[in-house]
Order: structure tokens, then C-alpha cells, then sequence
């Protein structure tokens, strides 16, 4: 059985060291991803991954998902509660201004397929 808490941590532990060979090994190639409250919104692993480049080697290359505060699972779905933070190089619009801190509470809900593979993420906050 998939430990579905342990394939979210896993993604994050990739987003987080900008390994993004392995983060697209672990995203379905027509993720539905979207970030509420920051307009974005993505439909493949390619544009997803791209924009995740964008921030990590330029926009705001600290950025990084802080240790969940709490992982709820049902079935295939995790819900993960944490902060995400970062310094913004420049501005960026819907999230902070050249030099300013940045610090999202986000609630992330991510679905899996049974092989650990994530087909959504919704990120609230």
C-alpha cells in the first residue's frame, strides 16, 4: 500500500533542494495544479516545473516549504498545513515586493494515483 503523507514529503523535500529531475518524476504530466489567492493556475508538469525554475533561480531563490505543522490523509488525498517562505529579488505581483519577505500559511491538497504519482495540488493561503 502507498504511504500517500510520504510521497507529499518527498516532493517537498525536492522542491525544497531545487531537484527538479526528481520533483518531474513525481508529477503527472497533465497535473491540474492551482494557487488560490495567487491566480495561478497550471495544467502540465512542464509549465508547473517551469515556473517553479523561475522563482528558484532568480525570482526568489530561498524559497522553500517550512516542516508541515499538520498532514491529514484520506484515501489518496493529503492535506498538508504549513508555511511556505522566501525573499523576493524582484517584485512579484500577487506576492511581495523586491527584497521583501515572504511567509504563505498554505494549506496544500495534493492527490495522488495509486502509485504515489501526483495527478493534483490545490494550494490555499
Amino acid at each position: 500500500m502507498t504511504d500517500f503523507a510520504a510521497c507529499a514529503e518527498r516532493l517537498i523535500d525536492a522542491y525544497n533542494a531545487k531537484d527538479f529531475e526528481t520533483l518531474t518524476s513525481l508529477v503527472a504530466p497533465d497535473i491540474d495544479m492551482a494557487h488560490f489567492n495567487r491566480g495561478a493556475a497550471f495544467s502540465s508538469a512542464d509549465e508547473l516545473v517551469g515556473v517553479m525554475k523561475i522563482f528558484a533561480d532568480g525570482l526568489a531563490p530561498d524559497r522553500k516549504f517550512q516542516p508541515a505543522e499538520r498532514v491529514t490523509t484520506s484515501g489518496n488525498t493529503v492535506v498538508r498545513e504549513g508555511y511556505w517562505t522566501a525573499t523576493a529579488t524582484d517584485d512579484i505581483p500577487g506576492f511581495a515586493a523586491k527584497d521583501e519577505a515572504i511567509s504563505l500559511r498554505l494549506c496544500s491538497v495534493m492527490i495522488f494515483d495509486d502509485n504515489g504519482i501526483l495527478i493534483e495540488w490545490k494550494d490555499h493561503g
